[in-house]
């Protein structure tokens, strides 16, 4: 779990990071909204890969020896974008190579959490954690670039926590092929029965996990439209400073943490599907507020409380899931899962890039609410748990 924890804590300081770089990566390669969003585009592709690979990978060479060879790839990654800043395509090369190890990692780790005891509470926990990652890393990317340090430097950070996370990864899980199996709802399920060899074809056709997935896309979608661009926004649209701006961005990224850690008990007392949708309602009305007053502080604070209102969604999907489906398509289900919902960290802040080289950055936020309400409608149309367990 420790080695999970700080796996998680490096993505969220990676994907943290980017937005308050993006200002700077755009200015040393002289590019627009819309090419500078080539770097999602380039994480989306390495979700993609991870997504059809992930399972297979991790039933070829064993849950463990899967952890330790995508944290190997995370690290050629990271080495890539801390050498140098003066070839884009490279850079976005960097951004495939860790998009698709991270995605890998966490469909990994969320499969271990899911088979553990209180799988909400400890999903919610290792989640916080990358909430963390992404409260701290805008601020001493900031404060690094704002002294004259080059920005590819700050990524020597991410070479020496994936250092860190290798070694962890290799004292925990080195010797753990398969999963402990947990005595569940799923031993009495006879779809449980289904082979290894076509446990991700039953997976592809899987009306919950595709539901989930595509919530997830669009959930995710919404936390790193604010994370990415909220720097942007708030220097150009509020007139802030890149000290201020940054500082909005690690408070949404610490309310998405302190969410994810406190929240649970309530959602167990609410129930997880009635949570999310008062989640939702709650978010809605806080992004419409940050997008219709114009005073930075109401921004600033709204944007933080988002980050709570928003922070168990992505649990919520994975414990929900892991009740759904059967115990052997986890490892498929769980990176299929991870890897699709990541894909709308690079696809939704692509559009959000475009737009706003058409448009301008204030369509972050009409984009941010849009999204939450079709969260709304994709969280109405996954099966109920307890219909299920009666089937």
């Amino acid at each position: 779990m420790a080695s999970s924890f700080v796996t998680l804590f490096l993505a969220g300081w990676n994907g943290g990071a980017t937005g308050a770089l993006l200002p700077y990566i755009e200015k040393n390669f002289n590019i627009t909204y819309a090419k500078v969003s080539i770097l999602f585009v380039s994480t989306f592709l390495g979700y993609v890969v991870a997504a059809a690979t992930a399972g297979t990978l991790a039933r070829k060479v064993g849950f463990g020896h899967a952890m330790l060879i995508s944290t190997m790839v995370e690290l050629i990654g990271n080495v890539i974008n801390s050498s140098q800043q003066r070839n884009f395509g490279l850079m976005c090369f960097g951004y495939f190579v860790v998009g698709s190890a991270f995605s890998t990692q966490l469909g990994l780790c969320n499969t271990y959490f899911a088979n553990l005891k209180n799988p909400l509470m400890w999903t919610g926990v290792l989640h916080g954690i990358y909430g963390l990652g992404g409260f701290a890393s805008p601020l001493v990317a900031t404060a690094m670039v704002s002294r004259g340090i080059p920005y590819h430097l700050f990524y020597t950070t991410n070479v020496a926590m994936t250092l860190v996370v290798f070694v962890l990864a290799f004292i925990a899980f080195r010797n753990l092929h398969t999963l402990p199996h947990a005595a569940s709802l799923h031993e009495s399920q006879p779809t449980e029965t289904t082979t290894s060899l076509n446990a991700f074809t039953a997976t592809l056709r899987s009306r919950a996990v595709w539901t989930l997935a595509i919530f997830l896309m669009l959930y995710v979608g919404a936390e790193e439209s604010i994370g990415g661009w909220i720097v942007s926004y708030i220097v150009e649209v509020r007139n802030g400073t890149p000290e201020g701006a940054s500082w909005v961005a690690s408070c949404f990224y610490l309310g998405v943490a302190l969410g994810r850690i406190f929240l649970p008990p309530l959602n167990i007392l609410m129930g997880e599907r009635l949570a999310v949708f008062i989640y939702l309602a709650f978010a809605i009305g806080l992004e419409c507020l940050a997008w219709l007053i114009p005073v930075f502080a109401s921004t600033a604070v709204c944007t933080a409380l988002v980050g709570v209102a928003i922070s168990t969604f992505y649990t919520a999907a994975i414990t929900t899931g892991g009740k759904l489906v059967p115990r052997n398509m986890h490892a498929d289900a769980f990176s299929l899962m991870s890897s699709v919902g990541q894909s709308g960290s690079a696809f939704w802040p692509l559009i959000v890039g475009i737009m706003s080289t058409k448009k301008g950055i204030w369509v972050v936020e009409p984009t941010v609410v849009a999204l939450l309400g079709a969260q709304g409608v994709c969280w109405l149309l996954v099966p109920r748990v307890g219909k299920r367990r009666e089937e």
